[in-house]
């Protein structure tokens, strides 16, 4: 998924949680101020900033978690997310027993920073303020692992949560405070839902990334730890100045006026947090996406989309911090009452901080995106004991006004310095500009507040619920025409415009893209279905252009289910195949006496796993979905524990998929085993034309399972560790099979040949066969140079075998168990390994397109082979030449195919729409 779709997934839920937290949150102030008195909500206000302040001991460590991730989930890179987490999950117990300890030892202080507490006894506020102590410190033991969700740009899930949580407490705590009207009982019910909600979410995420809970990870280098430990201390300054800035006007408040009026103010900020939170959560949402822009778009972008979203946060903050200070105090009258209000001086200067704030939210979420961290740290500390200072000597002179007073203006250093920084070292430009426009917007606000405080005096004297929807209506109104009047030319607005004019479609489609799993990661995909009459005899070129009608959103969505149920029964298959019982060890014991090959093996690397590996190497490329390359480690370091065992050259096929996970994790051991396939085939015994034979103890007879089995990873492998050897010794095997394995008048293969008996071996066209050949082509060509001078030779040969294939597949998409035998029994095997080539070979270009057709249709027949996500009427394992036992069940090498093929096709629908 792209970076503008989590950003919407992300602003849509976080919108919505907000909007039904605030409903909630609203429900329960009205209830707690009818049942409690308003000391309670100050102390509830009051230990709320304690808590942040003592979360000091963060240090900004979540910011910079974030920050560090973002490289190596951009990249995948497991191993180095694992470790990170780790490191992260050690941190975070120390700073949770940090906090412990010194929330313990503020104790006996409470009572200095409560002044008059009214009818609280001093041992009810130390039980209200340990159940505060606990509610924060548990949740350092869950909250480390949303930085990886939102590293991913996932926010949505935190905010779900969040909001499911928010809702059961709020409900609960409703319900408490009118029958018991308890203080205590109300908090004890928030810390209750609250430990839920963390081992909820501690299942949860284990279960999202079970490669977190693996110890086996690799601890961090001294140079990688340095920029970790260079932001983290830059971010312990901006942590510092926050918690001055932002966390203790209530503690100041409630130490020199009093605990009450730090309630009175709790009803204003629960409306103005509530608004705000609604704006902060579409801007912060980007910033994910802006980390994203900054490592990969040009400078000139960076600065057109930063100021885009700083004339953004200027009208959308501007509009609704003008709305709140007219709004708040007749809002509060009708609410619960004039003895409840403040004065509008006091709001004023809310109003003016949180306008001040709203540019420096645009300037440090880009920084934040940018990680810039170090640079500015000192600002931080500068501002946290400006604030300290002037509020404490304010509140003492002019009272209540001095505190908010204190906060404006260390806040105004950071609206100076900081965008001089980012201009500097983002862009490369002076800021100037941005403090020119700086003043154009606060003429503009200014302006507006003068016309709108102009309106409310002529019209809006008195407040009654008609008059209050007639002044909501104008400051509405007011500022936007105004800002339109004003800015409809600038260059940002216009950007803003079209942006907008987009969304309608989107929004069209919100309901179809939230229906179901998938579609909520993000991928789409569409199958074709036709029922056409196609007959092998019908003219090729004909066929290809015959049109395939669109299917219904239903039948899309059917499909979708159906990948999903496949890729579920796949992974358990990779992991399990074969279950072997006692019956079946006794049939095996018997069949290696008679057979040169077993029915069955009790061998869990076999080739049948190779095929269930590349199905969810396939599925990963398609669905991003980290739970296929879990399960893909999980097997290949069983196979690895168990010793790495080759027994035959098929093993091979289980390197192809372990080369692209090795890719992924840089682990040495995944290298160690590459290297130990590549050895086994350069040394294993060929005949006289150099090929392969299927085993050593029939050494002439080189079977076409072994193009399939072997040829790619030999091609992959000689691609990625720069090995013509490995790539030569491929080509071979697929050029003598050509020569000597394909019937001369079909151009179908015959199962094998022996150059030493001068003899072409088994039935012409078994379906399997060709799947094995044609897999083994189109796999190996994606690594092949073009500049190879065989190279032209096999797309040739491959597509005049693709030619003579389609020409047998069944009106109903299948082909049979062997392609000739037209009345002959249908193979799910076949039909999922020849559908799979054929798109492969689509998609690495060798065939155009409208070969799709047939992939689709085989797609299309193997749908209705399908139960519960198992593909049956597979052919049985052939047990030699001319040995094909006519047993059709459920085998992972249909299952395998199959689930890779819907995989590419899900894939194909992505690129498409891109």
């Amino acid at each position: 998924m792209g970076r503008i779709e989590n950003a919407e997934r992300n602003i849509f839920f976080g919108i919505l949680g907000n909007f039904v937290s605030f409903i909630l949150g609203f429900i329960s102030r009205t209830v707690f101020i009818h049942n409690l008195s308003v000391t309670y909500l100050g102390v509830n206000g009051l230990y709320t900033n304690i808590l942040s302040v003592l979360s000091l001991a963060e240090l900004g460590i979540g910011t910079a978690m974030n920050y560090s991730l973002y490289k190596p989930v951009a990249e995948n890179n497991y191993e180095i997310i694992k470790t990170l987490m780790q490191l992260y999950k050690k941190i975070y117990r120390i700073i949770a027993i940090i906090i412990t300890m010194a929330g313990l030892i503020l104790l006996p202080f409470l009572k200095f920073i409560i002044k008059d507490p009214g009818n609280i006894s001093q041992n009810e506020l130390l039980l209200y303020y340990l159940i505060f102590l606990f509610n924060t410190v548990s949740t350092y033991f869950v909250s480390y692992k949303y930085s990886l969700v939102n590293a991913e740009q996932k926010n949505y899930i935190q905010s779900n949560i969040q909001v499911i949580t928010s809702v059961a407490v709020l409900i609960s705590q409703i319900i408490i405070l009118k029958i018991f009207k308890s203080f205590m009982l109300y908090l004890i019910t928030g810390a209750v839902i609250g430990v839920i909600q963390k081992v909820f979410v501690h299942l949860y995420m284990n279960k999202q990334y079970p490669y977190l809970l693996e110890k086996d990870y690799v601890p961090l280098s001294k140079e990688e730890m340095n920029p970790i430990k260079k932001n983290i201390t830059a971010l312990m300054y901006h942590k510092f100045g926050d918690v001055m800035i932002h966390q203790t006007d209530n503690i100041i408040l409630s130490s020199f006026i009093s605990v009450t009026f730090v309630g009175l103010l709790s009803n204003y900020n629960l409306i103005i947090l509530s608004v705000i939170s609604f704006i902060n959560t579409i801007f912060n949402s980007l910033i994910s996406g802006f980390g994203n822009v900054i490592a990969l778009d040009s400078k000139e972008k960076q600065y057109k989309l930063f100021k885009v979203y700083r004339f953004s946060a200027f009208w959308i903050y501007g509009m609704v911090l003008i709305i709140l200070y007219f709004m708040l105090t007749p809002f509060i009258t009708l609410w619960i009452g004039e003895d409840m209000v403040i004065s509008n001086t006091a709001i004023l200067l809310i109003m003016v901080d949180y306008y001040f704030k709203a540019h420096r939210i645009a300037v440090n979420n880009y920084k934040t995106a940018a990680g810039i961290f170090d640079a500015d740290k000192y600002i931080a500390l500068i501002q946290g004991i400006v604030n300290l200072i002037i509020s404490i000597l304010l509140v003492q002179l002019i009272g209540i006004n001095g505190v908010f007073i204190g906060t404006i203006v260390s806040g105004l250093i950071s609206n100076f310095t900081r965008p001089f920084i980012i201009y500097k070292m983002i862009f490369n430009k002076k800021a100037h500009e941005y403090y020119k426009d700086s003043f154009l917007y606060f003429v503009a606000i200014s302006v507006v507040f003068f016309i709108c405080q102009f309106v409310r005096k002529s019209f809006c004297n008195h407040i009654t619920p008609v008059s209050f929807f007639v002044l909501f209506i104008l400051v509405i109104t007011i500022p936007n025409v105004s800002f339109f009047i004003l800015f409809r030319k600038r260059e940002e607005f216009v950007y803003m415009q079209e942006l907008l004019k987009s969304y309608p479609d989107k929004f069209n489609n919100i309901n179809k893209f939230y229906s179901n799993t998938l579609l909520k990661a993000g991928n789409k995909i569409r199958f074709i279905k036709n029922k056409k009459t196609v007959y092998v005899n019908k003219d090729i070129t004909d066929k290809r252009k015959e049109a395939l009608p669109s299917n219904s959103n239903k039948i899309e969505e059917e499909r979708i289910a159906l990948f999903n149920n496949l890729r579920k029964n796949t992974r358990i298959q990779l992991l399990a195949y074969p279950e072997i019982s006692r019956k079946q060890m006794i049939k095996t014991n018997i069949y290696s006496i008679i057979f040169t090959r077993k029915l069955t093996r009790a061998d869990h690397f076999f080739w049948p796993n190779g095929l269930l590996a590349l199905a969810l190497e396939c599925s990963y490329h398609a669905s991003k979905d980290i739970q296929d390359i879990y399960i893909l480690k999980q097997y290949y370091d069983k196979w690895i524990h168990n010793g790495i065992p080759i027994i035959n050259p098929d093993y091979a096929i289980n390197g192809y998929s372990l080369i692209y996970v090795h890719q992924k994790m840089k682990k040495d051991i995944y290298k160690e085993a590459i290297q130990k396939i590549i050895n086994y085939l350069y040394d294993y015994p060929r005949d006289k034309m150099d090929s392969i034979p299927y085993r050593k103890n029939s050494p002439d007879d080189i079977y076409v399972d072994s193009i399939g089995m072997i040829c790619p990873f030999l091609c992959r492998y000689g691609k990625t560790h720069n090995d013509e050897k490995a790539i030569s010794l491929a080509v071979k095997q697929i050029i003598n099979f050509i020569h000597f394995g394909l019937d001369k008048n079909t151009s179908l293969p015959y199962h094998g040949y022996n150059l030493k008996e001068k003899s072409k071996l088994g039935v012409i066209g078994w379906g399997r066969g060709v799947g094995w050949l044609l897999i083994g082509m189109a796999d190996s060509l994606e690594y092949i140079d073009p500049m190879n001078p065989n190279y032209n030779f096999l797309v040739r040969s491959f597509i005049r075998i693709v030619e003579t294939t389609i020409k047998y597949q069944r009106e109903n998409g299948y082909y049979s168990w062997q392609l000739t035998a037209l009345e002959g029994h249908i193979d799910t095997s076949s039909t999922s390994m020849i559908s799979y080539a054929i798109h492969r070979g689509v998609k690495i270009g060798i065939l155009n397109k409208t070969y799709l057709y047939y992939s689709n249709l085989g797609l299309q027949a193997i749908q209705n082979s399908i139960i519960g996500g198992l593909v049956t009427n597979s052919s049985a394992e052939c047990m030699g030449f001319s040995m094909y036992p006519q047993r059709y069940d459920v085998f992972p090498w249909s299952q395998g195919p199959a689930t890779a093929l819907a995989a590419l096709s899900l894939d194909e629908e992505l690129e498409t729409m891109n």
